[in-house]
């Protein structure tokens, strides 16, 4: 979805901006509809402290700007439970089939959509059982079912390779607790909403749990927020669980906190949570002006520098020159800010991702000259693949929180090829020996 999203923003031009314009429209999208979800189960008040927690959560903030596959899932999981309640609470079960169409777009966005399924069943379950016998709820799970038909048939003529990623990268093969993974999980979340929310939205839980459980409204919320946080929670014990896997869980969960917080004497716990909100915000966006920050807080380093630096490696590309590049991140980077935007492949072992199913043939012969971006560390798999390997001044980017190099080489002379399908999932090259 979030490739499709970026095709329709960037069909007359493909500059950065509008490609940033799926983020943006997905997370704004997405606080429209929580605010609407608050507004129609507890009021405008409610509704309004809902937007502003959502707005100053460093999880907003870096969705708005970051093209990953979260803004859609995010924007399509806030979709199905505002038309879910809807259709539940406001007399008209024909906005089931509206909740099914954003349950199949946000499942087309991340395959973690799935949870929503139990989540709003365990929710009528526990508080309107009556839902259960309509048959516009079926049919909205249905058109779900059908609209993600097609990534079905693809795996199923790909021998369900990314049903297997998914299963390997998030669930241990192998159970042992790991505390560590379990800690950075819930830190991640506590960070991702902001910490005095997140602090306070576990407090007011435990204290109103069974008041909670009987008011179906909040019960709609609150079931598939604790499942989502659940089942990653369950995958931290034994594996390191990335901090945006349970995002979808805050959606639901920011309006049950609204709601909590819509008392007086918790006001000052709210004010406290918005101050944090702003100063987290501003190291977000202008780090700069928090020198005493350690590197690592620094999200900026993560995604600056890199046009610059495939600007200068623009040297070592000609119209006749193959780019090859060390995994799936680099070789985008490359493509997209090298001069010309060449094709790409990832040539050395690495993460399994679409650029193996782009891999077909080399569509350069033994005598090609080949450039090669990456890690040094790679540098001696490339003279497995090349009987030449040159290296080149690096690519380089220094400032106060970011110390980067990207290692450059020019290969000659192919060794020997392989064929692409003789690996699944494909992890190695479709050129070089074997490994």
């Amino acid at each position: 979805m979030i490739a499709w999203l970026i095709r329709l923003t960037t069909l007359l031009g493909d500059a950065e901006w509008q490609i940033r314009l799926v983020p943006l429209c997905c997370l704004s999208l997405t606080g429209l509809f929580l605010y609407g979800l608050a507004r129609d189960l507890f009021g405008g008040a409610v509704a309004e402290r809902a937007l502003w927690i959502f707005l100053l959560s460093p999880l907003a903030q870096m969705g708005f700007s970051l093209a990953t596959p979260d803004a859609p899932l995010i924007l399509g999981w806030a979709a199905t439970i505002y038309f879910a309640q809807k259709a539940v609470f406001g007399g008209d079960s024909r906005w089931y089939y509206a909740a099914g169409i954003a349950a199949g777009f946000a499942v087309l966005a991340k395959y973690t959509a799935v949870l929503l399924l139990p989540g709003l069943l365990a929710a009528l379950l526990c508080a309107r059982r009556r839902e259960l016998r309509r048959f516009e709820l079926y049919a909205a799970i249905g058109m779900a079912m059908i609209m993600f038909v097609p990534v079905l048939i693809w795996n199923a003529g790909h021998d369900w390779s990314s049903f297997r990623f998914q299963l390997g990268h998030g669930l241990a093969s192998t159970k042992v607790f790991n505390p560590a993974t379990f800690l950075e999980y819930w830190g991640s979340q506590a960070i991702g909403l902001n910490p005095v929310f997140f602090l306070a939205f576990l407090y007011l839980l435990a204290r109103r749990l069974p008041e909670t459980l009987r008011d179906d409204r909040q019960s709609l919320l609150l079931w598939p927020c604790l499942i989502t946080l659940a089942f990653f929670g369950y995958a931290a014990l034994f594996k390191r669980a990335e901090g945006n896997w349970a995002a979808p869980a805050h959606v639901t969960g920011i309006v049950l906190l609204a709601k909590w917080l819509d008392r007086p004497q918790f006001f000052r716990i709210y004010k406290a949570g918005i101050a944090l909100g702003v100063i987290l915000i501003l190291i977000l966006k202008i780090p700069e002006l928090f020198d005493f920050l350690p590197r690592q807080l620094v999200m900026k380093r993560l995604v600056v520098g890199y046009d610059q630096m495939f600007a200068v490696g623009g040297r070592y590309v000609t119209p006749a020159t193959a780019v090859i590049a060390g995994d799936y991140k680099l070789a985008s980077l490359a493509c997209y800010y090298l001069p010309g935007h060449p094709t790409v492949r990832v040539a050395t072992p690495a993460r399994v991702s679409q650029y193996d199913y782009w891999r077909t043939e080399n569509d350069f012969s033994a005598d090609s000259e080949v450039i090669f971006f990456g890690d040094y560390r790679q540098a001696a798999y490339l003279t497995t693949l090349f009987r030449e390997v040159e290296p080149l001044p690096a690519l380089t980017w220094h400032d106060r929180n970011i110390s980067r190099e990207i290692a450059v080489y020019r290969c000659r002379s192919l060794l020997v090829t392989n064929d692409p399908s003789s690996d699944f999932p494909p992890s190695r090259s479709d050129f070089g020996p074997s490994r």
